[in-house]
């Protein structure tokens, strides 16, 4: 304890100049060691932000195109009664892709793999192939492993021409690219994409990737940016311009709808039904001019992964909303991690200047509203911006930043306010007296002046109760105590500063002996009452 008490008395003696700006340094070096290295902010940035993105006022509506054709539980049960448990033979999908080719959609999106042959029933197999050779709008999902092992497939742009974005020049040596790619010979030859969701550290999917860049310089799509391709190509077109030059991959932020489930739904069991001329539950929209996505919500099929909007959001309903915003053109840009950086470092650098020619006192109120306001534009930028600007770490480190520097306010005050430690055999005791009470800024700008002109003296003062000043006429009073001639050789030099704080002061009064504490506190309140009686006298 004793310990403790000796470092906060030399922390609250220390040089405001040099306590302000050593903490410009230490959180500067924090941040750029934070940003590019150890990253250590991402938590308290990735949950307000979801948060952020639950409570957003303006959200783009989904796009009507979009319909998904819902493998979910209902249809698991209807059909588990023919077909049996998950996977049924491939003719139910063929017969499903028959039908919806029939009508004329935009595009036909799997959000299935068909890595696997069907051993148990190759005459499915064989009915999907042929209805995915005859499909027009069709594309289909792959899955991309880790780029490491790229170096021991075998899998080039000539197994799989609809995953490779058309090059500008044949590479002389292609890359390889690892992945589980498609079992069935139409499937591998249509239009691919890979179809990966790559969570960030906590998990949660906020980011979409919609092209990968490989060593040769060619590139694959992701099945988004392939139905773009198709439905859209000018919008295709951009995606490749925000993702230009770029050598390691480029994870956008999602723009996600109001709800996890903002698309239409159709149960596949009730398609089928129609596909087969049946009379479905629920009726079956057209699908003319759609793009239909063929997915799972059922969370024993296992395609759920958290999001901002949910924690149990299926895999299908994302993809949909990363489809809807490359059709669109929402893109949701991030400010680069340095600038991210710049900005943390000025704030603090603005809010020491603020403390130099201001006082610390005076950021009280910026403790909470300074951070709130930083993380008020971040939610605003979701609103509509094309791009999030994040300032979690600024605002954390604000907070932080403020909150050190008003715990050392306090231990410095404690430290011009304490009694002196050895006032020799005569001290000097000097009244002032300001309109209002010596409260936390004047008491600041007093203890400057008292650093810079008169370090060995000291302040008396009237402390206020938390609970607010019951005698405000007392703490309009203070008073500079220490060696007389300390004291009085830094008169000249105190005086102009100290009349810019108070109303008027007395004459110093001087005593030849140290005064014990009781006696201290007996003469400064003599003092005071001279300086009253003074300026009673004058008014």
């Amino acid at each position: 304890m004793k310990l403790w008490r000796r470092v906060t008395e030399r922390l609250g003696s220390l040089p405001a100049s040099r306590v302000t700006w050593g903490l410009v340094i230490l959180f500067s070096v924090w941040v750029l060691l934070d940003v590019f290295v150890l990253k250590l902010t991402g938590g308290l940035a990735q949950s307000s932000y979801d948060a952020m993105v639950r409570g957003r006022i303006f959200v783009a509506a989904p796009d009507p195109r979009i319909v998904i054709i819902d493998i979910d539980e209902a249809s698991l049960a209807r059909m588990g009664k023919e077909f049996g448990r998950w996977p049924w033979p491939r003719d139910t999908l063929a017969t499903v892709l028959d039908h919806v080719e029939r009508q004329q959609p935009q595009a036909v999106v799997w959000d299935i793999l068909f890595s696997d042959v069907d051993r148990l029933s190759p005459g499915g197999d064989a009915a999907f192939d042929q209805a995915a050779s005859q499909s027009r709008h069709s594309h289909f999902s792959v899955v991309r492993l880790p780029g490491s092992n790229d170096g021991a497939s075998h899998i080039t742009a000539q197994a799989l021409p609809g995953l490779w974005l058309a090059p500008p020049i044949a590479p002389a040596k292609p890359a390889t690219v690892a992945m589980i790619p498609p079992a069935l010979p139409a499937v591998a030859a249509g239009r691919l994409g890979y179809n990966n969701g790559y969570v960030d550290s906590d998990g949660v999917l906020r980011r979409y990737r919609y092209l990968e860049r490989l060593s040769d310089g060619t590139a694959i799509g992701s099945i988004a940016l392939s139905v773009a391709g198709s439905v859209s190509p000018p919008a295709q077109q951009e995606i490749l311009k925000r993702s230009s030059g770029a050598l390691k991959p480029v994870d956008e932020l999602i723009a996600w709808r109001r709800k996890a489930g903002a698309y239409e739904h159709l149960s596949f069991a009730d398609v089928f039904a129609q596909a087969e001329g049946d009379k479905p539950l629920v009726p079956v929209p057209g699908f003319a001019g759609k793009i239909v996505i063929i997915g799972s919500t059922a969370p024993s099929l296992h395609d759920i992964h958290p999001t901002p909007l949910s924690s149990m959001q299926a895999g299908v309903d994302s993809l949909a909303t990363v489809i809807d915003n490359a059709l669109n053109q929402r893109a949701m840009r991030e400010l680069p991690r340095w600038l991210q950086a710049v900005l943390a470092i000025a704030l603090c650098v603005g809010l020491a200047l603020w403390v130099k020619f201001k006082s610390a006192a005076s950021l009280a109120p910026a403790l909470l509203v300074l951070p709130a306001m930083l993380l008020g534009i971040s939610y605003l930028s979701l609103n509509g911006l094309p791009f999030f600007i994040d300032l979690h770490l600024a605002a954390g480190l604000a907070l932080l930043f403020l909150a050190v520097l008003r715990y050392w306010s306090t231990l410095r005050r404690n430290h011009w306010c304490a009694p002196l430690a050895d006032a020799g055999q005569s001290i000097a005791i000097w009244p002032w007296e300001r309109a209002d009470a010596w409260l936390e800024a004047p008491l600041d700008r007093l203890i400057d002046a008292l650093e810079q002109h008169a370090p060995s003296c000291r302040i008396v003062v009237c402390d206020a109760p938390p609970s607010g000043l019951r005698w405000p006429e007392l703490a309009r009073f203070a008073a500079v105590v220490g060696p007389q001639a300390a004291l009085l050789a830094a008169r000249p030099q105190l005086e102009p500063a100290l009349r810019r704080l108070a109303l008027r002061c007395a004459e110093p009064l001087l005593l030849s002996a140290a005064p014990d504490r009781k006696q201290m506190a007996n003469d400064v309140f003599s003092a005071w009452a001279v300086l009253q009686s003074t300026a009673s006298g004058n008014d």
